[in-house]
């Protein structure tokens, strides 16, 4: 009983306050793993700094990183080297990509990365991506390593995890660029069928308000598919100094994490779920059951949708879409 009273009574106030002042910065890779396609003639792996508390200023000092490509196995071997290294600055609205220079040796495999203050930031760059050169062949195969140590900076930051990048070639059925022609009212209702609940702008519009072409790119581990209406926009695009405007159609986008193989594909991702004021009320995850089969010959792939559930919806004969025969939609290689 006393023990409960010692409890209760406990005092949770801080007597000191975290030294802000001495939070270290960490450079960190983006991600370990990556992949693409094997015409892919280049990859960006980027490079940042973790998040950092948002009221101290990035250093200004040059910080070098030494790097080392390795476990270079099939086509990779003598091919992979760095390009360049280039980051982006805004000034005025207008976006410039500028390069941080770097030394190699060793046939390209290793060297430094300087990583320099830029004038009109008046620090180092938040981030940067480091782009390297690929085979670029149709049946390019093999992956590489890249490893990235030594950091020598007079600031208060460190090398933190992950420091080492694995890529390989993005070997699955559905990797890719993908289009479906949606050319009637009624194929139009089925699409919404499956992935309405998923979008309730989707789920609102007619057919007369989209244009029928629906992309699916499907990535390393993620995939999105856009839908294209009807309904145009001005952009412009500031980039080097230049501006550009352009009339683009609106999509509408879904984006899940996918897993592929043997004809079996699952999707899982996560929707909004808007309340009568128009105000996202919650955010669910989903899965998405699906089967799918490729045919080479033509270059289309048809995936057969079985069912949506989300994680309000997991129980038999509460999902947001159910299928026993599936309903199936035909895309051609883009």
């Amino acid at each position: 009983m006393a023990a409960a009273i010692l409890i209760g009574c406990a005092d949770n106030s801080l007597d000191e306050t975290p030294l802000d002042d001495n939070f270290p910065f960490q450079l960190v890779l983006d991600a370990e793993e990556g992949a693409d396609l094997p015409d892919a003639e280049d990859y960006k792996v980027e490079v940042k700094f973790a998040d950092y508390l948002p009221d101290l200023e990035l250093p200004g000092s040059t910080m070098t990183l030494d790097y080392l490509i390795t476990d270079l196995e099939g086509d990779m071997v003598g091919k992979v080297v760095i390009d360049k290294i280039i980051y982006e600055v805004e000034v005025d609205d207008c976006v410039y990509e500028r390069e941080l220079n770097f030394t190699s040796e060793g046939d390209g495999i290793s060297g430094t990365i300087s990583i320099t203050a830029d004038d009109d930031l008046g620090t180092v760059p938040e981030a940067f991506e480091i782009v390297f050169t690929l085979p670029g062949e149709d049946d390019t195969e093999g992956s590489f390593k890249v490893e990235f140590s030594n950091l020598e900076t007079g600031e208060n930051l460190l090398l933190g995890f992950p420091r080492v990048f694995e890529y390989e070639v993005l070997d699955n059925d559905v990797a890719g660029e993908w289009e479906l022609e949606i050319t009637s009212e009624e194929e139009f209702e089925k699409f919404k069928e499956v992935f309405g609940s998923l979008n309730p702008d989707l789920e609102e519009l007619s057919f007369e308000e989209i244009t029928g072409k629906v992309k699916a790119e499907f990535e390393f581990e993620e995939m999105k598919f856009e839908i294209e209406l009807v309904e145009t926009e001005e952009v412009t695009i500031c980039e080097g100094g230049e501006e550009e405007t352009e009339t683009e159609n609106k999509v509408i986008e879904i984006e899940a994490e996918y897993d592929a193989e043997d004809g079996e594909i699952e999707w899982e991702g996560s929707h909004e779920i808007i309340n009568e004021n128009g105000l996202v009320e919650d955010e669910l995850d989903f899965i998405i059951e699906s089967q799918y089969e490729l045919n080479e010959v033509d270059e289309t792939i048809t995936f057969k949708f079985l069912s949506v559930i989300d994680e309000d919806n997991f129980e038999e004969g509460e999902e947001l879409f159910k299928s026993d025969d599936g309903i199936s939609f035909t895309f051609i290689k883009d």
